[in-house]
């Protein structure tokens, strides 16, 4: 009697388990981000550079403003950070063409420009990631597109121009 009742338990319980596999969600990751990032995050905002000197690459961060310098220009270009609901409209050439936008993707920040109209050379994935130079961590912010870093950009010109000999 006593084993009927333990194999009657072990059956009861196990369709239990199986039946709460069935019934749970088919996906429990995260969900997908709603809208694009209000402000950029707290690593991200520095002054970064790619190559020494008063004309090298630069990029500005702050919380929804970036400034970018690329090539020779002695100017920098500014941008605004504006926030919208995702999935975009189709027509986005109504809004200014100086607004960008970020998202979370794949573990870095897209940033892209609002009017397709014009190419953006800040246009890209990000990511910050610390780096060992002399036996202490700096924080490098890296472009990143497939898996492959395209540029690297560093706190100081002098970081940049140790790394970018």
């Amino acid at each position: 009697m006593k084993l009927t009742q333990a194999l009657a338990l072990i059956t009861v319980t196990t369709g239990l388990g199986i039946a709460g596999v069935v019934t749970l969600p088919g996906n429990t990751t995260q969900a997908a981000a709603k809208s694009t990032l209000k402000t950029f995050p707290k690593a991200f905002r520095h002054n970064w550079y790619t190559s020494a000197g008063k004309r090298g690459n630069a990029m500005k961060i702050k919380a929804k403003k970036v400034a970018m310098r690329y090539d020779t220009n002695t100017s920098f270009a500014h941008f605004t950070l504006h926030a919208h609901k995702l999935p975009f409209p189709n027509n986005k050439n109504k809004y200014n063409g100086l607004w960008i936008y970020a998202k979370k993707q794949h573990g870095t920040i897209h940033i892209g420009l609002w009017n397709k109209s014009v190419t953006l050379p800040l246009e890209g994935s990000y990511r910050v990631r610390n780096k060992t130079y002399r036996n202490r961590k700096i924080k490098v912010l890296q472009e990143v597109s497939g898996g492959h870093v395209d540029s690297t950009y560093y706190t100081t010109k002098k970081l940049a121009a140790h790394f970018n000999k």
